[in-house]
C-alpha cells in the first residue's frame, strides 16, 4: 500500500507547449535549496494532534509544482494508479470490502505517516484508511504546519478535503483555447470515475463545480471546501491531452466525440461544465437486438427514410452540408412518433427523443449536444408558433444566438451539425398561418414537409402482425431494450473508411435524384444524402436491408415531397397565391372599373377591365406590394412574369402609363390571373 504525497516544490518543471514567455522586465528569482519556513495559517483550523509519528517507507506522489525536490512524476502516479475506464465517466467498480477497516484491522494493516516526511505545506491522497497523527479516512488532505512562537510550540494539522480525487491531465482544445483539467476520483459507491472540467468553473465561489462533483458522488467535507479550487491549481500535470468542447467529429476529422467514450483517439476527452447529461447519445441492449428490429422497417418506406435520416448525421462533415431534415405530417395516431422512436434508437434510449415543448435557447443546447448525430422532435404543435420560425432557421443553420458576457464582448457560440426528424398533425405553413407569417421557401427547405400517410398509418406492411398497433406496440418496446449501438458502428465504419471521396459517392447517388428549379435540387441532395447513409449501412451490416433499398425508399419519400410542394418555385407558389388571396378579398370592394366614375367601398387599391380573356387589374405599385406578401416589388413582378400574369406593359418594363379619368397618366401593373388561381 503506497502513499499518494502531494507536495508543494518550488522550480516546477512545466511541458515547453504550456511554458508562458517570460517578461524582460521580469526579475528572475534563485531557487534557494534551504526549506521555506512554513506559512502561519489561521489559528481556528488546527487542533493539537500526537506527537512525532514513525514513517514507512513507500512511493510517494507529489502534487502541487513538481521540480527540484526530487518528486516522483505524474507518470509514475498514473502507473500506480487505477487506469481510466475508455468507456468514460461509468468509471470500475471496486470491491468497497477490500479497503481496511480500521475498527477490525490492526494498526500494523494501515500505512504510517509522519507529518516530519512532508515538505508542508502540501496535498496528499490516500486510495485507503492511514495513519497520520492518527487514523484517518481516504481521500484528499491538505497538511500544513502552524508557525510558533516563544510561548506557544508549532502545530502540525491534516485537514480532509473531500474524498480521492486525481488531477490526471491538463487540457486545452486543437486551437489552444479553454482549458481544462482531467480528474479521477472515486464515486459513494467505490466507482472511478473521470470528468474533464472546464478551468472556468474554479471562478468565484466554484459552487456550480462542487455541484457537479457531488451529484457525481465525490463527498466533500463542507468545513474544508474552500480547499477543493486551491488543490485543482496547486500543480501542473505534465500529460497534455485534446479537449472536445462538443460531440461529433474533431477538427482535423479523424476521432469522434461522444460525453463517454471516443471513437478513433485516445488523447481526446469530451470537456463540459456538466459531468452528465440527459438525452445524449448511449447504448443499451445489443446491436444484433436492434437489427431483428430494425428487420420490420423493410417495406415501410417511412421507416426506412427515417433510419436513414438518423444515420446521416455523422455524413454532413465529411460532404460540406448544412444541418436539415425531414418533418413528418399527418393525423393523430397513425405511427409518426414510431417512426420518431425508431430513428432516436440508433443513437440513444428513450430520452434520446424529445418534444418541440422547449424554448429555443433549451433547442440550441440540445442541438449543441447532439452535434454530427441526429436531433429527434415530437409534435410540432406543442411549440411556441411564434418561435417555430426562428428555432428550424437557428437548427439548420448550425450556430446559436450570440450572447454578451458581463462586459459587453461575445459568449462563447453554440455551433452543431446534425439531421433532424420532426413530427407533427400540421404542416409547418400551417403553423406560421396562426401568426400570419409566411413559410419562406428557405424554412421549408431545412425541414422537408412530407405525409407519412401509408396503407396501415405509416405502415405499408405489418410483416406477421395483426394491425398497426401491435407492429407500433413491438417497435417501441424493442426500441426501449436496444439502441445506440446503430449510430455508432456506423461512425466506426465511417472512420475504417479513411479518405473515401464522399463528395463523389453522392454525387452518384443526386444521378437519380431529378429536379426543376433550384429548390427542389437542394430537397433531391438532401435525400441523397439519406440514401447514401442508407446504402452505406447495409454495406458495413449494420442494416440487415439489401442493397439498393434504401435508395427506393428515399426517391418514393422525395416523389411524395414533390407532390405535397407543388411544382415551381417555392416564392413564385406563394406569391401567386398572395395576389391572388388578395384580389378574391378585395375584388369587388377595392376596385372599380376603368373609365367609369364611381367611389370604391373601401381605400382605392386599383382599377380593372372586364376583356374576353378574362378580368385584368390595375394595381398601383403600393397595392402590388401589399397584395404580394413579404417579398420585394422586383420578386414579385418575377413570379407574376414567369406565370404570364402581366397582361400588358409599355415597351422594356413590366407597367403600362395608363390613362385614368380625372387624373394624369400613371404607371399601373395590369395583372390578369389564371384560371388555376380562381380567378376568370
Amino acid at each position: 500500500m503506497n502513499a499518494k504525497l502531494y507536495e508543494n516544490s518550488v522550480g516546477a518543471e512545466i511541458p515547453a507547449a504550456m511554458s508562458a514567455p517570460v517578461s524582460p522586465n521580469t526579475e528572475t528569482k534563485e531557487v534557494s535549496s534551504t526549506p521555506k519556513k512554513p506559512k502561519k495559517w489561521p489559528a481556528r483550523l488546527p487542533i493539537n494532534l500526537p506527537g512525532e509519528l514513525a514513517l514507512v517507507t513507500g512511493d510517494k506522489k507529489m502534487a502541487g509544482t513538481e521540480g527540484t525536490q526530487g518528486t516522483a512524476s505524474h507518470d509514475a502516479a498514473l502507473q500506480s494508479s487505477t487506469a481510466i475506464n475508455p468507456e468514460g465517466t461509468g468509471g470500475t467498480l471496486i470491491d468497497l470490502n477490500e479497503a481496511v477497516d480500521p475498527l477490525h484491522e490492526a494498526d500494523n494493516q494501515i500505512e504510517r505517516l509522519s507529518f516530519d516526511e512532508l515538505d508542508m505545506p502540501c496535498f496528499i491522497i490516500q486510495d485507503d484508511w492511514f495513519f497520520l497523527g492518527g487514523k484517518r479516512k481516504p481521500g484528499v488532505w491538505y497538511c500544513y504546519e502552524t508557525e510558533g512562537t516563544e510561548t506557544k510550540p508549532s502545530v502540525q494539522s491534516a485537514l480532509r478535503i473531500c474524498s480521492p480525487l486525481y488531477v490526471e491531465a491538463v487540457s486545452n482544445t486543437e486551437s489552444g483555447q479553454f482549458y481544462g483539467r482531467l480528474l479521477k476520483f472515486r464515486d459513494t459507491l467505490g466507482r472511478w470515475r473521470n470528468w474533464c472540467m472546464p478551468m472556468e468553473l474554479l471562478r468565484g465561489s466554484c459552487e456550480e463545480l462542487r455541484g457537479e462533483l457531488l451529484a457525481a458522488g465525490l463527498e466533500i467535507e463542507q468545513r474544508n471546501r474552500s480547499r477543493l479550487a486551491e488543490y485543482l491549481q496547486w500543480r501542473i500535470p505534465k500529460k497534455v491531452i485534446t479537449a472536445a468542447t462538443r460531440t461529433g467529429w474533431t477538427a482535423k476529422g479523424n476521432a469522434f466525440v461522444f460525453h463517454d467514450r471516443i471513437i478513433g483517439a485516445d488523447d481526446v476527452y469530451f470537456q463540459s461544465e456538466a459531468i452528465g447529461a440527459e438525452g445524449v447519445a448511449c447504448t443499451g441492449g445489443s446491436l444484433e437486438a436492434w437489427r431483428a428490429l430494425s428487420q420490420f422497417c423493410r417495406g415501410n418506406p417511412v421507416l426506412m427514410v427515417s433510419v436513414c435520416v438518423a444515420l446521416a448525421g455523422p455524413l454532413l462533415a465529411k460532404i460540406h452540408r448544412d444541418s436539415g431534415g425531414v418533418h413528418w405530417l399527418g393525423d393523430s395516431s397513425i405511427g409518426k412518433t414510431t417512426a420518431l422512436i425508431i430513428a432516436a434508437s440508433v443513437w440513444g434510449g428513450a430520452d434520446f427523443k424529445r418534444t418541440w415543448r422547449a424554448t429555443s435557447n433549451g433547442l440550441e443546447g440540445a442541438a449543441a449536444n447532439l452535434s454530427d448525430t441526429c436531433l429527434c422532435l415530437d409534435e410540432i404543435s406543442e411549440a411556441n408558433p411564434k418561435e417555430v420560425a426562428a428555432i428550424i432557421y437557428s437548427l439548420g443553420n448550425g450556430t446559436g444566438k450570440t450572447r454578451a458576457t458581463r462586459i459587453g464582448s461575445a459568449r462563447h457560440v453554440h455551433r452543431w451539425r446534425l439531421t433532424i426528424m420532426s413530427t407533427g398533425e400540421r404542416s409547418i405553413p400551417a403553423i406560421l398561418q396562426e401568426t400570419r407569417k409566411q413559410a419562406m421557401a428557405g424554412l421549408l427547405v431545412r425541414l422537408l414537409n412530407i405525409p407519412a400517410k401509408g396503407h396501415y398509418g405509416v405502415f405499408d406492411d405489418l410483416h406477421h402482425f395483426a394491425d398497426g398497433r401491435a407492429m407500433a406496440d413491438y417497435l417501441k418496446t424493442e426500441c426501449a431494450k436496444h439502441y445506440g449501438h446503430a449510430g455508432m458502428r456506423f461512425v466506426e465504419h465511417l472512420i475504417t473508411l479513411g479518405d473515401l471521396d464522399f463528395g463523389a459517392v453522392l454525387a452518384k447517388i443526386e444521378q437519380n435524384f431529378k429536379a426543376n428549379d433550384s429548390q427542389a435540387a437542394r430537397a433531391a441532395s438532401r435525400f441523397a444524402l439519406y440514401a447514401m447513409a442508407g446504402e452505406l449501412g447495409i454495406e458495413a451490416g449494420i442494416l440487415p436491408w439489401e442493397i439498393g433499398t434504401a435508395l427506393t425508399a428515399c426517391l418514393e419519400m422525395y416523389q411524395r415531397w414533390l407532390t405535397w410542394r407543388g411544382s415551381g418555385m417555392t416564392e413564385d407558389q406563394q406569391i401567386l397565391r398572395n395576389l391572388s388571396d388578395y384580389l378574391l378579398k378585395h375584388g369587388d370592394t377595392r376596385f372599380t372599373e376603368k373609365g367609369k366614375e364611381e367611389i370604391p367601398k373601401l381605400e382605392r387599391a386599383g382599377w380593372f377591365i372586364n376583356a374576353p380573356e378574362g378580368r385584368i387589374y390595375l394595381l398601383t405599385p403600393e397595392t402590388l406590394s401589399e397584395a404580394g406578401g413579404n417579398y420585394d416589388q422586383t420578386r414579385i413582378l418575377d413570379a407574376l412574369d414567369a406565370a404570364g400574369w402581366i397582361a400588358e406593359r409599355d415597351q422594356n418594363k413590366r407597367s403600362k402609363k395608363t390613362h385614368i379619368t380625372g387624373l394624369r397618366k400613371i404607371n399601373l401593373y395590369w395583372i390578369r390571373p389564371t384560371e388555376d388561381y380562381g380567378h376568370a
